[in-house]
Order: C-alpha cells, then sequence, then structure tokens
C-alpha cells in the first residue's frame, strides 16, 4: 500500500533485504460501496481524523507462460491521483492544488499468516512515467531467479484494477499506527469485468495485534469477512474464467513430524479460508457449490479443533454463528433436493406421465414449492452475511488462529494415535448399525458414522504429510475408508431429508411416501453393508 513507511522489520531471501507489508484484508458483503464510505466516516474512531482520497490505477504485470503467478509473485505500475482538496476532521473536502498524477513500481512476493492476515515481501519503486524500472527489480527478490533478463524482457501488461481509495490514518495509545484503506472500483482482464470494494488495514508501526483490534472496533458497525486473495490473484482468476468458481480445500504444504501448532495454522488457516471464500461466493452468486464448499470448510474447521483440542488454547464461541451455519444448512439441504434426490428419484416416480399425469404435476408442484422456498432462503442467508455480528464471529476466529502460540510440545505419533482412536470409534458406530433394537437405532448409529467418517477423513488429510511413511499409508487408508462411508450414508441421508422437505411443503402423500420408502431401503443396506 505505501513505500518505505510501511516497513515492518526486515528478513533476507535470496541475500536481498526483504521489506514487509502487514496488513489485515476484508471483503465486505452486501454493502454499497457509498454505504460503506459513510459507515467508516462516521464511525467514532475514524470521524475526527483526516481523509484522503485518491484515484489509482493498478496494471499488473507478468511473462506470456505467466511465470510471476507460478513464483506466487506480483508485479505491478501504480498510476496515484490525489484528488482536488483534502478532507477535514470532518471529512468534509477543502480547497487544495490540483490534482497531479505519479507512478510507482511494486513487486509483492507471496504472503504468509492466517485468516485476513497477511504479511508479504513488498519492493516499492517511484517512477516518472508509466514504464518499468528493470534496475530496480534487481534489488528484489527476483535477483536470484535463472535466465531474469529473458524474464524480464518478456513481461508485459496482463490486467489491472481501477479503483477510489479512501484513507484514514489511526494512532493508537501503544505506539502503533494503522492505516485504514477502503478501495472501491473495479478488476478488468480478458475484457472481462467484476466489481472490488475491499477494506485493508495496514500496519505502519507497533505490534500486528493492534490490527486486530481495530478491526474488531470497525466490524461493530460493518460486515468485515476476512479475505485472503489478493486483487492480482483476484485479476488473474477474472482472466481465466475461475474468479467465481467454489473454493475448494488446497494443498497444505507441511513438512514431516510438524507439531499441532504448525498443522493448527496451515490447516485451520486454509478451513477458515475456504468458508470465508465461499460465504462471499454465496453472496454473490447462487452457485449451491458455493454454499457446500462453505460448510466443508466449517467442517474442516471444527474436525481440526478436536483433532488439535489438547494442544491449542480455548477457541472463540461459535454461538454467534448458529444463525449462519442454520442458513447455510437450510440452503443446501434444499439444492441437494432440487438438483440432485428428485431429478433422480423423480423420473422413476412418475414412470410414464401419459398414464400418470397425477404424478407428472405432484413433482413439478413440489419442484416449484422448493425453488421459492430455496429462493427464501438465500435471502436469509444474505441477510446473514450482512451483519456485522456474523463477520465479528469470524474475524475472532481468524485473530485467535492469528495469536496461536510458536510451538507446543507433543508426544511423537500424536497425530496417528488420535486418528486410530476416530477410526476405532467409526467401526463401532457401523458394527451397531447392524445389530439394531429399533429402526431409530439404525438411523442414529448411521448418522453417528457419518459424522465420524467426517471428522475422520479431514483430520487424516490434514496430518498424513506430516507421517512417516508407514503412519501415513495406514491413514491414507482410513482416509479412504472415511471417504467411502460419508458418500455412501451421505446418499441416504440426503434421500431422507428431500421426503422430510417435501412434508414440510405439503407435497403430494404419494410422492413423499415413494421417497419415504427409496430412505427406507437405503438405511437398511447401508446397515447391512456395514456388517
Amino acid at each position: 500500500m505505501t513505500d518505505g513507511a510501511a516497513t515492518i522489520g526486515v528478513l533476507y531471501l535470496a541475500e536481498v533485504i526483504v521489506p514487509q507489508e502487514i496488513e489485515l484484508k476484508f471483503a465486505l458483503p452486501g454493502v454499497r460501496a457509498d454505504d460503506a464510505l459513510q459507515r467508516l466516516r462516521r464511525h467514532p474512531l475514524l470521524r475526527r481524523r483526516p481523509m484522503r482520497q485518491q484515484r489509482l490505477v493498478n496494471r499488473y504485470y507478468d511473462t506470456p507462460d505467466g511465470w510471476l503467478r507460478t513464483q506466487r509473485c506480483a508485479l505491478r505500475i501504480r498510476g496515484i491521483e490525489a484528488l482536488p482538496g483534502k478532507a477535514s476532521p470532518t471529512g468534509q473536502p477543502t480547497p487544495d492544488t490540483p490534482a497531479r498524477r505519479t507512478w510507482e513500481q511494486t513487486l509483492k512476493t507471496a504472503g504468509h499468516g492466517s485468516g485476513a492476515l497477511s504479511v508479504r515481501g513488498e519492493w516499492t519503486t517511484p517512477l516518472a512515467r508509466p514504464v518499468l524500472d528493470r534496475a530496480a527489480l534487481l534489488a528484489t527478490a527476483l535477483a536470484a531467479a535463472p535466465d531474469l533478463a529473458q524474464r524480464l524482457d518478456a513481461l508485459q501488461p496482463v490486467h489491472e484494477t481501477r479503483c477510489l481509495r479512501t484513507t484514514w490514518t489511526v494512532r493508537g495509545g501503544d505506539g502503533s499506527v494503522v492505516e485504514v484503506a477502503l478501495d472501491a472500483g473495479d478488476i478488468r482482464a480478458s475484457g472481462g469485468r467484476a466489481p472490488l470494494l475491499e477494506l485493508e488495514l495496514e500496519l505502519l508501526a507497533g505490534d500486528p495485534a493492534a490490527l486486530h483490534a481495530l478491526a474488531d472496533a470497525l466490524a461493530s458497525d460493518l460486515p468485515l469477512l476476512p479475505a485472503r486473495t489478493s486483487k492480482a490473484e483476484q485479476a488473474q482468476r477474472l482472466g481465466d474464467g475461475t474468479l467465481d468458481q467454489p473454493v475448494v480445500a488446497r494443498p497444505l504444504d507441511l513438512p514431516r513430524h510438524a507439531d499441532p501448532i504448525a498443522v493448527a495454522r496451515a490447516a485451520l488457516g486454509d478451513a477458515l479460508g475456504q468458508l470465508c471464500d465461499n460465504l462471499l461466493l454465496a453472496a454473490r452468486h447462487d452457485d449451491p457449490e458455493a454454499v457446500h464448499q462453505a460448510r466443508v470448510g466449517w467442517r474442516r474447521w471444527r474436525s481440526l479443533l478436536r483433532l488439535l483440542r489438547p494442544w491449542l488454547p480455548a477457541p472463540p464461541a461459535h454461538d454467534a454463528l448458529r444463525p449462519l451455519l442454520a442458513s447455510l444448512g437450510t440452503v443446501r439441504d434444499l439444492d441437494v433436493a432440487l438438483t440432485e434426490t428428485l431429478p433422480l428419484w423423480g423420473p422413476l416416480f412418475v414412470e410414464d406421465d401419459t398414464a400418470h399425469p397425477d404424478r407428472l404435476r405432484a413433482w413439478q408442484q413440489a419442484s416449484r414449492r422448493l425453488t421459492a422456498s430455496v429462493r427464501a432462503a438465500r435471502r436469509a442467508l444474505r441477510a446473514q452475511l450482512s451483519d456485522p455480528a456474523t463477520a465479528q464471529a469470524l474475524l475472532a476466529c481468524a485473530t485467535w488462529l492469528q495469536q496461536l502460540p510458536e510451538h507446543v510440545e507433543a508426544p511423537a505419533g500424536w497425530a496417528a494415535e488420535r486418528l486410530g482412536r476416530w477410526h476405532a470409534r467409526l467401526a463401532h458406530s457401523l458394527r451397531e448399525s447392524t445389530h439394531p433394537a429399533d429402526a431409530q437405532t439404525t438411523t442414529d448409529a448411521l448418522h453417528a458414522a457419518r459424522l465420524l467418517a467426517k471428522r475422520l477423513r479431514y483430520g487424516a488429510e490434514a496430518v498424513a504429510p506430516t507421517l512417516p511413511d508407514k503412519a501415513a499409508r495406514r491413514v491414507h487408508r482410513w482416509q479412504r475408508d472415511a471417504r467411502t462411508w460419508q458418500s455412501r450414508i451421505g446418499r441416504w441421508r440426503d434421500t431422507q431429508r428431500a421426503a422430510e422437505l417435501l412434508a414440510e411443503h405439503r407435497a403430494d402423500a404419494a410422492l413423499t411416501g415413494f421417497l419415504r420408502g427409496v430412505a427406507l431401503a437405503g438405511r437398511r443396506a447401508e446397515a447391512h453393508t456395514g456388517d
């Protein structure tokens, strides 16, 4: 965001001194740019502070083969135009010198951190005109790259962002200095455009804890959803058509014998990122997979908290997230019924629409009622996402994760030992489902087995890279078994839930009874297979 004033400490990479950018980034789902600006201007922490506005044009460069992208670097030239006048403490403009545009070049390396926090290498160089300064790039992390001269020759503009940036500087009593920046504009790539609205908090001086304290205060008035995707990454995804694709779990880069804290930072950080990324998509689009992947992110978070619980401090309470989680569950259940269960079993129920027109009408009526319900459920979900209380609860998770201790002592084999217990409990639940005292016992045992299968799967996926070869092979086998049982029991559960939804929506009794029969057969089949 800024040049040398934003430098907090140094580290060394490829024998080059690396300035660091430490910031929190947030999306603002369900909020218009003008509304966000007015809420910030009225906030008690900002309303008496000078406000500055600039128009920014960021032009990003890469080689035709995407070399910088593969190196997880972003190179841009930024044009900065300070708007005429500067804001008084009340936010009203006052006369000033005419606007003029300045230029600067910035290289950023891949960030590390968790939740909304990013710590990245950053090199910024003033420019007299909007042309890349090759000599300045030789003093960055790129200096050690092979064939650098040829790579620099191949650099060309690939995408850009344009925005109005509004900034405030907040100085804390602890000596911290934080820049608050609201960016409102758009992203442009490959002939396409996407809206841009983000809030960034950058640490200019002091302890990173000041970022979280300020974010929590601002989140009382705005839905600040933790965001981990940079503007450059968003532009890249817009260019290749993946900007609005649901986000799945990322492979974790963990060393062998990683301790529980290292696993927590990587795995819980990715789970929280997966949840928040897909919540942002669900706020903009109706793709059922975005809701599904948001729920997967939450399940991963909860499963990993259980796995790592003996070595972690108490996590924040999740009570404030219950309305959001309930909305996600409602939307997901309706989505599955409409896009998977009814299309699968409806034709079998109808059989021949000429011979059974009443069945066809019953199926079509049920589909219309469920469609109306899922639209209402999505509106309720978006209302939850625009509620500051929801964002504050997610921010509390991100803050807790960032403040974990650096290291913790754990016995050798801690991960395999805990997963082994879960595997044994899953096997027990599957056995219980085969010798029921009544139908409800089977249902309860299969439901418990499904939850255990999810927990085992997500835990195994996280820790398998950290295990010795023999233990890793065993855990991979458990993971495959858990995935299989999760899928198989899930098919039965989805059919049962669809039948429940049909009854709630007063669907035709014959259609509801048909699906209940299918679910009963599926339950009996899974119970028999578990023996």
